[in-house]
């Protein structure tokens, strides 16, 4: 291993493989294993080596989305930046306001149940289908919250051609 020195007292650091808890992730409970960690033994600094860091996100998301109880507010900001969505975004798509958001990220409020369930549907898709949630999510972007009204829709007869179509599908 290689030896470091320590960032705030120059001292010499000692390194050990061992388990490390990942306060890092902003999640409280995620312990990593088998990790090189750098202590120094004068001042307390403790440096990690975290190696692949996407994929270990990767694994945390994919354990959240599965958790059968309501995510906590750091679970659900963990989930939206791991998909690299703007607390902004998701707010348009979610149909509140940032400041919701924001609220339910720092457990100020909590979560509604359909917000949760549909942070954790859109991660479940993978991510070169998202730009069709994309556009789905253009056309949630433009529904109004007012009273509901039907509308009419016209269905055109369908030919003969068009029927096969559909079967052969």
């Amino acid at each position: 291993m290689v030896k470091m020195k320590c960032p705030n007292c120059g001292k010499e650091m000692r390194s050990k493989v061992r388990e490390y808890e990942y306060k890092e992730s902003g999640l409280k409970g995620v312990v990593l294993g088998n990790i090189t960690v750098h202590e120094c033994p004068s001042c307390g600094e403790v440096l990690p080596e975290i190696p692949k860091v996407k994929q270990i996100h990767k694994l945390i998301a994919e354990y959240l989305v599965k958790k059968q109880s309501p995510l906590t507010g750091e679970e659900f900001r963990f989930l939206r930046k791991t998909m690299g969505i703007s607390a902004k975004e998701l707010a348009r798509v979610l149909g509140v306001t940032p400041v919701t958001v924001s609220r339910w990220e720092n457990n100020k409020e909590n979560i509604g149940l359909q917000s949760d369930r549909l942070l954790r549907a859109l991660f479940v898709v993978r991510p070169e289908r998202r730009t069709h949630l994309l556009d789905l999510w253009q056309i949630f972007l433009h529904i109004v919250p007012k009273k509901p009204k039907p509308e009419r829709i016209f269905v055109p007869p369908l030919n003969s051609s068009h029927e096969k179509e559909k079967h052969a599908e």
